[in-house]
């Protein structure tokens, strides 16, 4: 789902204003290869009288337009285009959701004066992701790629210790040789103070930086391994599960046995692949497109 905005404050509203009648319908907005977008199709998101063009503007126009980029490529590189009826499941759903929590399509969404048009565009991203995903992990060669790295097919359950130096990860191996307790050893002595007690959780070991991933695909199970160098200094670690579906299990049921970090690291390349690649004609008064962002309009 692309996200239409991110949780901010309250930006400073400029002059120039969006009217969110019909009768600005035929208002460029930009074109798309041969899809045009207009003002209507803004409006028709929100459920105010006038939208002012700020950053939360330019991100719904980047949203509208980064969408007419991956309908276009789905039919172009997988002969596939909307789902009509999985769009409406996914509407009705957040629909529900909406409706169970007493929320409005603003609150629900967290963008100010959005409307059920806005639901439905969110349930149209959901639907063309899936369908990319699933045309993605379907092509030749795919699985073969994945499973040359098993750290991206293989989840982790870990836990480390993080100093400075080889010195201090030494001692640290010595102290817990010696029968200290991991969690208190790391507590005290650790610099990643996000993990608590060292627990790193479980999570694909392809999230992890280099040697630290394949060290927790490769060590034995609940010993010590370490001290291991990566760019965050050395570490001291303990893998106490791992595991890796095989291939026909991943064939079978791939968007539930091939990591999220994986899934979402593959559909962020081909979605900025695409819009790498667009060509977009955008009105220069919402600002200057880049397949990045839009920035604002020079003053």
């Amino acid at each position: 789902m692309i996200p239409l905005r991110r949780s901010i404050a309250v930006v400073a509203v400029l002059t120039m204003l969006v009217s969110a009648c019909s009768s600005l319908s035929s208002h460029h907005v930009a074109t798309v290869g041969d899809a045009e977008i207009t003002e209507q199709d803004l409006a028709d998101l929100y459920e105010v009288d006038t939208l002012p063009v700020d950053e939360d503007l330019r991100q719904t126009i980047f949203a509208l337009i980064a969408r007419e980029i991956l309908l276009d490529s789905m039919n172009a590189q997988f002969g596939t285009g909307l789902d009509e009826a999985a769009v409406q499941e996914v509407y009705d759903g957040l629909v529900v959701q909406m409706e169970a929590n007493d929320v409005d399509p603003a609150t629900l969404l967290n963008v100010p004066g959005a409307g059920l048009g806005m639901i439905r565009f969110n349930a149209e991203i959901s639907v063309v992701r899936d369908s990319v995903m699933e045309s993605l992990v379907a092509e030749a060669g795919y699985l073969d790629s994945l499973f040359e790295n098993p750290a991206a097919i293989t989840t982790v359950c870990s836990k480390h210790i993080l100093v400075g130096t080889e010195e201090e990860a030494l001692a640290v191996v010595d102290r817990l040789d010696g029968g200290e307790d991991f969690a208190t050893v790391a507590d005290e002595v650790s610099i990643d103070t996000s993990s608590v007690g060292g627990d790193l959780g479980c999570r694909a070991a392809s999230a992890y930086v280099e040697p630290f991933a394949s060290t927790t695909v490769s060590s034995p199970l609940n010993e010590l391994a370490g001290p291991i160098e990566t760019e965050f200094g050395w570490h001291v670690l303990v893998v106490s599960e791992r595991t890796a579906p095989t291939r026909e299990d991943v064939a079978a049921d791939p968007f539930n046995l091939i990591p999220s970090d994986e899934l979402n690291s593959l559909w962020q390349t081909w979605f900025n692949d695409q819009l790498r690649a667009a060509t977009v004609e955008l009105e220069s008064r919402y600002g200057t497109w880049s397949a990045v962002g839009i920035a604002p309009p020079e003053s």
